[in-house]
């Protein structure tokens, strides 16, 4: 049970203070996202304790506020490496050996909105609008760029050889240069 609640904290953004104490703001309806968890936990057998924190010094609250931006920004700039990368990486290798088919670029299309998804969450819990998100959007507005140059480049070549029929290495079939050949089916 620890790591689910631990793993549902997480994907909440709540900012971890030490072992089973975290924190999360109220901007943003945040705090409220805790009540399915504190319910899991109690459930569960456990306790929570929830209170908020409201006689904080402005130190004290500048302290947590800069911690939690802190780790939007790590988020974000996970989202940029994950762009640069991989994704670019991605493509480039896929131009590089030719491989330009609609099934790749719908497996990239596909990687570009899993990279969107988690910005979106990201986005979500980052209630102080820390200045990293700024670059992660860039660089998402970069793969979007690279994903259609790439989708053009299939629609280009499609276009002039018409779609590849190969199967992808490694699947069995006859023909996909596999070392064993296909099992035959008798009538």
């Amino acid at each position: 049970m620890r790591v689910a609640v631990w793993r549902e904290l997480r994907r909440i953004g709540a900012l971890p203070l030490q072992q089973a104490v975290v924190a999360l703001p109220e901007a943003g309806g945040l705090s409220d996202k805790l009540d399915p968890i504190a319910e899991r936990v109690r459930n569960q057998g456990g306790v929570v304790y929830r209170f908020p924190l409201r006689d904080l010094s402005g130190e004290e609250r500048a302290r947590l506020t800069d911690e939690w931006n802190a780790l939007r920004t790590q988020e974000y700039e996970e989202i940029v490496e994950e762009c640069q990368t991989k994704f670019e990486r991605e493509i480039e290798f896929e131009i590089f050996r030719g491989n330009l088919t609609a099934a790749e670029a719908e497996e990239i299309e596909a990687d570009l909105e899993k990279i969107k998804a988690w910005a979106a969450r990201v986005n979500e819990r980052d209630v102080f609008a820390v200045p990293a998100r700024a670059r992660a959007e860039e660089a998402i507005a970069r793969c979007e760029r690279l994903l259609d140059d790439f989708v053009q480049r299939v629609y280009d070549a499609e276009t002039e050889h018409g779609p590849s029929l190969e199967p992808p290495a490694g699947a069995g079939w006859p023909g996909a240069g596999d070392d064993e050949p296909a099992a035959a089916s008798e009538a």
